[in-house]
């Protein structure tokens, strides 16, 4: 089983780089990195640099990609093409940090949520970087809708159920 790429994206491309993350993707985004920051993190990382820098990804190589897309919907399209991503992995990673989403018990989330979500749902995740708590609101079938949408998947492609949490 081949392993997904993992990203890295300038600051041209921050909605790229937080859609990459909804759709499970190990994606390093900040709008403060500059290029020689990111050139360095790619080569050491092994991260493949998405860039709309056109002199930053010929410098770089084989380690960078140029989007030609200016839209979204076209980007995320390009780059699904490009490296040939067909299985997405939706509520895995932090849409805000790109942090590992784990379980954590309904008990542990009770002061940190609103009530209402705290008695409707009974599966939560956490960032374990940030700590942000995630839950399956009905913005997850949005999200999944969206990226199909974007993507325009076809029989080929699959995003990941997560039968406990739907």
């Amino acid at each position: 089983m081949e392993q997904a790429p993992r990203f890295a994206v300038d600051i041209m491309l921050g909605k790229l780089a937080k859609w990459l993350r909804l759709m499970g993707f190990d994606t390093f985004y900040s709008n403060s990195a500059g290029d020689s920051f990111l050139t360095a993190l790619a080569t050491g990382e092994k991260r493949i640099l998405l860039t709309r820098d056109r002199p930053l990804a010929a410098k770089m190589g084989n380690s960078a990609y140029f989007v030609h897309n200016i839209l979204l919907p076209g980007q995320l399209a390009e780059i699904r093409a490009a490296f040939h991503l067909y299985l997405f992995h939706p509520r895995t990673r932090c849409s805000i940090c790109n942090g590992i989403l784990l379980s954590i018990s309904k008990s542990e989330v009770a002061k940190k949520v609103p009530p209402y979500v705290f008695q409707t749902q009974k599966n939560f995740l956490q960032c374990s970087r940030c700590g942000k708590i995630y839950w399956n609101g009905t913005h997850i079938q949005h999200i999944k809708k969206t990226i199909s949408e974007m993507i325009r998947t076809d029989d080929n492609t699959i995003i990941s159920q997560d039968k406990e949490n739907e």
